[in-house]
C-alpha cells in the first residue's frame, strides 16, 4: 500500500521526567510549569530512517527552545503550538537535506506535557487519544488528532491544486500519488499478463497520507509538494478526570478513535 513495509520501521521516545533529561543534557527548564514529559510515535515507512532521524532529533530541538526562553509567561498555548509546528517542519528539511538518495518517510504523534497543560503535535495518521472518565465511571477515548489523508476534502484539495491526483477506494480510504499513477499500474499488469513479468517496470508508489515527514519524491525539493510536513496542534488543559494518553501509529481504518 505504499505505506506498510516488512520490518519493523517504527520508532518511540518516552521521558517520563523531562526537566530532569534537560537538567542533564545541559538545557534546564526549570522555569516551566511542572511536573514536564514527552513522549512521542514515529511511524516509519519506506524504511526506518526517517523515523529514527526525527526520534533521535525531535526533543533535543524542543528542549533547545524551551530552554532558551526563560520568561515565565512566554510559553502561552499559541507560543508552544507555534514551536512545535516549527520542530516538524526544521526536521523535514534537514532530513531532505541530508538524505539525498532516501525515498523513506514518517508520520509522528507527539504528547508535550507541561504542568497542567497538555500539547499534541501530529503530522499524518499518527494518534493521539486521552481517556476521559464519563458520569458512569467509564472511559471514554477523545481523540486528539485528526488523520492527514487525502480522503478528507481540504487534504485532497491541496494534493490536486499542487499536480497529484488522489486515488479514491471509497470508504473514506484514498491514496496520493503522481499525476499517469492509474495509467502506469495499467501498463505493468499488461504487462504481467502477457507474460512479460517485471519487463513492464517498476510499479508507482502511492501513499495513505497527505503529510509526513521525509517522502522526498512527493516534497516540492523534487518538484511537487503532493505532501508537506505542516503538522496540526492541539492545546488541552489536564483535569482529575483525564486517566490516560495513548499514541498510536498510523495505519488503521478512518473513523476509529
Amino acid at each position: 500500500d505504499g505505506h506498510r513495509g516488512p520490518k519493523q520501521e517504527d520508532r518511540h521516545v518516552k521521558i517520563p521526567d523531562l526537566t530532569k533529561a534537560a537538567k542533564a543534557l545541559k538545557m534546564p527548564i526549570d522555569h516551566l510549569d511542572q511536573p514536564c514529559a514527552f513522549f512521542a510515535v514515529y511511524d516509519g515507512h519506506r524504511g526506518h530512517t526517517c523515523a529514527e532521524f526525527t526520534a533521535k532529533g525531535f526533543h533535543g530541538k524542543v528542549l533547545r527552545r524551551l530552554a532558551a526562553e526563560k520568561a515565565p509567561d512566554a510559553w502561552t498555548d499559541e507560543a508552544v503550538c507555534a514551536m512545535l509546528s516549527e520542530v516538524c517542519e526544521e526536521l523535514d528539511r534537514e532530513f531532505l537535506a541530508k538524505y539525498r538518495t532516501l525515498v523513506d518517510g514518517c508520520t509522528l504523534s507527539v504528547a508535550l506535557i507541561m504542568g497542567t497543560r497538555m500539547f499534541t503535535v501530529w503530522v499524518g495518521d499518527s494518534r493521539c487519544i486521552v481517556g476521559r472518565r464519563a458520569a458512569d465511571d467509564s472511559t471514554e477515548a477523545v481523540a486528539m488528532t485528526e488523520d492527514h489523508r487525502a480522503g478528507l476534502e481540504p487534504e485532497a484539495e491541496r494534493v490536486l491544486k499542487a499536480g497529484g491526483v488522489v486515488i479514491d477506494y471509497g470508504g473514506g480510504f484514498a491514496q496520493v500519488a503522481h499525476d499517469g499513477y492509474e495509467e502506469r499500474v495499467r501498463e505493468i499488469r499488461r504487462a504481467q499478463i502477457s507474460g512479460l513479468g517485471s519487463a513492464g517496470g517498476q510499479e508507482p508508489v502511492a501513499l495513505d497520507v497527505s503529510r509526513a515527514l521525509g517522502d522526498r519524491d512527493f516534497k516540492a525539493v523534487t518538484g511537487k509538494a503532493l505532501l508537506v510536513p505542516t503538522p496540526g496542534t492541539r492545546a488541552l488543559r489536564l483535569e482529575p478526570a483525564h486517566r490516560f494518553v495513548a499514541l498510536v501509529c498510523g495505519g488503521g481504518p478512518p473513523g476509529v478513535f
